[in-house]
């Protein structure tokens, strides 16, 4: 949408001919649930899909984020609402965009978090004095992020009775392409969860009803260890680092980093990962080397078209390396280390990425002892705990 009128100034008919593809996507209409208000915390591509596709479904929607995001929300105001495009035709007219963390948690029934992980310990510290009982926090993607939360609340004293759950990735592939749109690269797909514990995720469940078509899972391990990203990202990003410092915010991983090389070696890292999902006593959720050759015969693939131009990384301290290379690769590791499993090929990427963004990962990334779990403790009696 060029013009950028306001859209709430825009007739449906008007925005389906001028800024929308064809065949659009529909959105279930909400029924009857427990959820009203919503709040989403995040000011980049998915908080603003994530927003606006809650809003679509006829939710009361706050989107939420420090003063660095207030130019974002002002324009979301001037145009009536966030254009959703893509594999996902909507306006999301949402109720507040606001930097006022107290008035975003007040009230709220669902706090849905869709920041980075290294942003997790600033949320939580952020809303934790204004939390309520009753309320319901999401982690998306979960990356083990709710041992942050649950930390921070234990130092702060926080004593509300709130829930505490992880998805299994992310929302879905998305980038902001102009002020207030975001273009969404895969149609939208239910989505596992887990909380922590797990005995609290029937409650949320069923009190999430409405929201999203989720699905559990046993615990909040099943989730991250499934997180795909790290099999689709580490090995290809780190092969693209030349690449991507030369291309900057021209670089597209899907189409110039997927090689038969860097495929081969996510293939091994898939390999290494499979054997520890099984060796956990869970069953591989899906094989991500089967997205692989999808993108890559995009010609057999249409449904592909939007997914393979989102650009990015545009550097080698992209989330692609940062966020999956610290959460799900080095949670992976040292649960193949507490298992007495050997995955070389993963630990080596990992190496190499921390040489690549100045860290090091497997000492410092979210591994079983960084997330409380002494040596001595067996993967049995973690599950107890968690």
């Amino acid at each position: 949408c060029q013009t950028h009128r306001p859209y709430n100034e825009m007739d449906e008919t008007a925005l389906s001919r001028s800024c929308l593809p064809a065949a659009p996507l529909k959105i279930r209409k909400r029924g009857a649930q427990l959820i009203e208000k919503i709040t989403v915390i995040g000011g980049g591509a998915t908080g603003h899909a994530a927003a606006a596709i809650y809003a679509d479904k006829g939710f009361r929607v706050t989107l939420c984020d420090g003063e660095r995001f207030a130019g974002r929300f002002k324009q979301i105001e001037a145009n009536g609402g966030i254009l959703l495009r893509g594999k996902v035709h909507a306006i999301g007219r949402i109720e507040t965009a606001t930097t006022d963390i107290e008035k975003a948690v007040a009230g709220a029934q669902l706090i849905a978090v869709h920041v980075m992980s290294p942003r997790h310990e600033e949320i939580a510290r952020k809303i934790a004095p204004y939390l309520q009982d009753g309320q319901h926090i999401l982690i998306v993607p979960g990356n083990l992020g709710a041992f942050i939360f649950r930390r921070v609340f234990d130092e702060l004293h926080m004593t509300k009775k709130v829930t505490l759950t992880e998805q299994e990735g992310n929302l879905c592939p998305c980038r902001l392409t102009q002020d207030a749109e975001v273009t969404v690269g895969l149609p939208l797909r239910p989505k596992k969860i887990a909380s922590l514990p797990a005995c609290d995720t029937p409650r949320v469940i069923e009190a999430l009803k409405g929201v999203w078509d989720f699905v559990p899972v046993k615990n909040v391990f099943e989730a991250a260890i499934h997180a795909d990203n790290v099999v689709m990202h580490l090995a290809t990003t780190v092969l693209s680092a030349t690449r991507i410092e030369a291309m900057r915010d021209n670089f597209i991983l899907f189409q110039e980093g997927f090689t038969p090389v860097s495929i081969r070696c996510a293939g091994k890292i898939r390999e290494e990962r499979l054997a520890i999902i099984e060796a956990m006593g869970f069953t591989e959720h899906s094989n991500p080397m089967d997205m692989f050759e999808t993108i890559v015969n995009v010609k057999e693939n249409p449904q592909l078209d939007v997914f393979r131009t989102l650009s990015g990384p545009d550097s080698v301290t992209h989330r692609y390396l940062r966020e999956d290379a610290s959460c799900g690769g080095a949670f992976a590791l040292s649960v193949a280390r507490r298992l007495g499993l050997e995955a070389p090929v993963l630990e080596a990427f990992l190496k190499i990425a921390g040489v690549l963004c100045g860290e090091d990962y497997i000492k410092d990334g979210r591994t079983l002892e960084n997330l409380g779990f002494p040596p001595e403790m067996t993967l049995a009696e973690i599950y107890k705990r968690i």
